[in-house]
């Protein structure tokens, strides 16, 4: 799936299995790196994702401020 396919609660549920895999110690280190890196992709994709939606308040707020 691709992320940008993924809904934030998606994406942060897919990190958060990730995580619970790679700290569960029972990977190999090639695994381990494939994780790593989809998990960078995912935690940059939720930042993105936060980002926006804070830029998205931040205009509403100060369009009804203005009015």
């Amino acid at each position: 799936m691709e992320e940008t396919e993924l809904t934030y609660e998606q994406a942060l549920g897919r990190l958060e299995k990730l995580t619970s895999e790679m700290e569960g110690g029972q990977i190999g280190i090639d695994e381990m790196a494939d994780r790593l890196r989809e998990a960078q992709k995912l935690l940059d994709y939720c930042k993105q994702r936060l980002t926006n939606a804070e830029k998205s308040c931040n205009l509403l707020l100060n369009i009804e401020e203005n009015v």
